[in-house]
């Protein structure tokens, strides 16, 4: 009988051993991916941006007016935070902005027109657009955007990792949520600092976005 009761007293023993030391290891094996990370990225403009200058009101404004423009092709700038909590898992929090650098032609009222007041030529067909303008002048206005996401790692290698993204993002400009996938992205480098690439669909950056991130 009492051969019996060291035989399962040892048992139980061996039973919360290899319990406690299994918790321990899945606990240290996720605590190994958990990281944060900041990525400074840029891309060519986005979505939100054809909404907010010049292409949708303004742009009908300055038809009205006489007034043709021409955009200056500007990089956006992209900083994000990032928290890995497990292998695959990633949520990623995203502040963009960007300048737009645009000049303004006026161009001048037709001839049959020149004695009208700006009330009464508020529409293209008074203007004469094949005759030089008679000003040009620049407008500068910079735009931001912000960004949420989280992130699935489908392939993870030691050196490089591949991720698809989903989220919503918003313009500070036009305040209303626009979805934000990212089909792929690539992250590539073990040490401190990792390269990322990611292709998107976005109001943060769209068509693409590159730069590198900081392991903290």
């Amino acid at each position: 009988m009492l051969m019996k009761k060291e035989f399962f007293t040892t048992v139980i023993a061996l039973m919360i051993c290899s319990a406690t030391a299994s918790a321990q290891y899945s606990d240290t094996a996720t605590a190994q991916y958990k990281q944060h990370s900041i990525e400074i990225t840029t891309g060519y403009p986005s979505i939100i941006h054809f909404f907010e200058y010049p292409f949708i009101g303004e742009s009908i404004e300055m038809q009205k007016c006489g007034r043709r423009y021409k955009e200056h092709y500007q990089p956006e700038l992209n900083v994000g935070y990032t928290f890995q909590w497990a292998k695959r898992w990633e949520v990623n929090a995203l502040l963009n902005a960007h300048l737009t650098i645009m000049d303004v032609y006026q161009y001048p009222l037709l001839p049959e027109y020149a004695d009208r007041t700006p009330s009464e030529t508020n529409s293209s067909q008074y203007y004469d657009w094949n005759a030089d303008p008679v000003s040009k002048t620049r407008q500068t206005k910079v735009y931001g955007a912000f960004c949420a996401s989280v992130r699935f790692k489908w392939l993870v290698r030691e050196s490089f990792s591949m991720y698809s993204a989903l989220g919503v993002g918003t313009s500070f400009a036009v305040p209303f949520p626009l979805p934000y996938l990212a089909p792929i992205g690539i992250q590539f480098g073990k040490g401190k600092v990792f390269g990322i690439v990611e292709a998107n669909i976005s109001a943060a950056t769209t068509f693409g976005m590159a730069g590198i991130g900081i392991r903290l």
